[in-house]
């Protein structure tokens, strides 16, 4: 097998340690018309089209009882779309606050640049997008491609289409070659579901769902119970590999691509 291109989700993955920007847009956004909602809540379906996630969140049973309790009525796509659209503009604001490239992100885009591996992105939506890439830009991370649902029709996570199609865009045309990277369960589903190779990163993930300074506040003994929990979290969703810190993917690349000594 060769790895051809890898395709990186973004916060929590690639920027914005601990995926904080989209919690604290989801939660500013439900405040906004009086529902609280707590980052478990929040995190369960981390990694789907945020459209998609907001409707989730208003389908919990908690959220319909205390939308019920405090305007007499269900929420409608009407109100759907109003939080979204706030999640939006707070999500924006903040951007630029989380946008630093995760620990080991340098030497990773050294390493695709050194040996002509293209990368990608999906995820983000075109007005995120427009934001993050030249913040990202700055710091030497320049993906060739990005991938928004809207030009998937809508269809984000866990589908393959967004994966599927920042392949094609990069020319690869065996979905085995690709290397879909994430940090959190609907990024390994998009890999498995679109026959790439999946991985699973485990600090600053949003599965562990902590900021650098409150992970690293933990004792050692705590920091190796949440690693295993956020790793059997990984194994559950069927991921390929499984690494702690995106300093790692160089040389699980590089070990993919070895070449197979074969017998004379």
């Amino acid at each position: 097998m060769t790895i051809n291109a890898v395709i990186f989700d973004w916060a929590g993955t690639t920027i914005d340690y601990g995926s904080r920007a989209p919690i604290v847009a989801f939660q500013k956004a439900f405040e906004n018309v009086g529902i609280q909602i707590s980052e478990a809540e929040i995190r369960q379906d981390m990694g789907l089209d945020k459209y998609t996630h907001i409707h989730k969140i208003m389908d919990l049973p908690a959220v319909q009882n205390d939308w019920q309790a405090r305007f007499q009525v269900l929420p409608t796509e009407d109100d759907c779309n109003q939080i979204f659209s706030d999640f939006k503009a707070i999500l924006l604001s903040s951007l630029t606050e989380f946008g630093q490239l995760k620990p080991g992100m340098s030497e990773v885009i050294d390493y695709l640049n050194t040996h002509h591996i293209s990368y990608g992105t999906t995820g983000y939506d075109a007005e995120m997008l427009a934001l993050v890439l030249p913040i990202a830009a700055r710091q030497g991370y320049q993906p060739a491609v990005n991938i928004t649902s809207e030009q998937t029709n809508g269809v984000g996570r866990p589908a393959p289409d967004m994966l599927a199609l920042a392949a094609e865009q990069l020319n690869i045309t065996d979905p085995t070659t690709v290397m879909k990277v994430g940090d959190s369960v609907n990024d390994i589903l998009e890999g498995n579901n679109a026959n790439a190779v999946s991985v699973g990163i485990i600090d600053g993930s949003n599965i562990m769902g902590l900021s650098e300074i409150a992970f690293n506040a933990l004792s050692s003994a705590e920091q190796s119970e949440r690693r295993a929990q956020v790793t059997a979290e990984y194994q559950r969703a069927g991921a390929d590999y499984i690494l702690q810190s995106m300093a790692e993917l160089p040389a699980l690349i590089a070990q993919i691509n070895q070449p197979v000594a074969t017998d004379h």
